[in-house]
C-alpha cells in the first residue's frame, strides 16, 4: 500500500492522512495493478492525494474504515469478491464514491445513484467522474 503524505492517529483511532497541500484524498480501490497505477498516476495530475491503491477486499474495508478520505473510486469486483462491503462503509460515512466496472451487471440497488465507470474508461470520462464525485474542489482537474 502507498499513500502521499504521512499517517497519524486522531483522538477516535481514525488514521489520518497528512494531506499534500491541501490536495483531496482519494481511496482507490482497485485489484489489476496495472490499472491501479495508471488510475494512481492520473489522479495525481489531477491534483489528488491517493490513498492506497487497495487491491483487496480486507486491505479496501481497512482503509475505507479508517482513513482521513475526501472520496473513492472502487472497483465493484476484487478478484471473486464483491466490493459492496466497502461501498457500504463509505456510504454509512457520508464519504462520496464512483464505480468502476468491466461487467455488464450494475452494484446492488441500494447504491444506483453511484456514478459508475464502464472500463475501459477514458482519461476525460474519469475527469468528469471526478468533477461529479467531488464538485467543490476547484481548479484541480486541469484541462488535458
Amino acid at each position: 500500500m502507498s499513500s502521499v503524505g504521512s499517517a497519524s492517529f486522531d483522538d477516535d483511532g481514525e488514521v489520518r492522512l497528512a494531506q499534500s497541500a491541501g490536495c483531496p484524498q482519494v481511496l482507490v480501490v482497485e485489484d489489476h495493478s496495472m490499472i491501479a497505477s495508471l488510475l494512481t498516476d492520473d489522479l495525481k495530475e489531477f491534483g489528488y492525494s491517493v490513498v492506497g491503491p487497495a487491491g483487496n477486499l480486507a486491505e479496501a474495508m481497512a482503509l475505507a474504515s479508517t482513513a482521513s478520505l475526501d472520496g473513492a473510486i472502487v472497483d465493484v469486483v476484487l478478484g471473486e469478491e464483491s466490493a459492496l462491503p466497502v461501498a457500504q462503509i463509505l456510504a454509512d460515512r457520508h464519504i462520496p464514491f464512483v464505480f468502476m466496472t468491466g461487467l455488464l451487471e450494475r452494484p446492488d440497488a441500494a447504491f444506483q445513484d453511484v456514478p459508475t465507470l464502464d472500463k475501459p474508461f477514458t482519461i476525460e470520462q474519469l475527469r468528469r467522474a471526478l468533477k461529479q464525485l467531488l464538485p467543490s474542489v476547484e481548479g484541480l482537474q486541469p484541462d488535458l
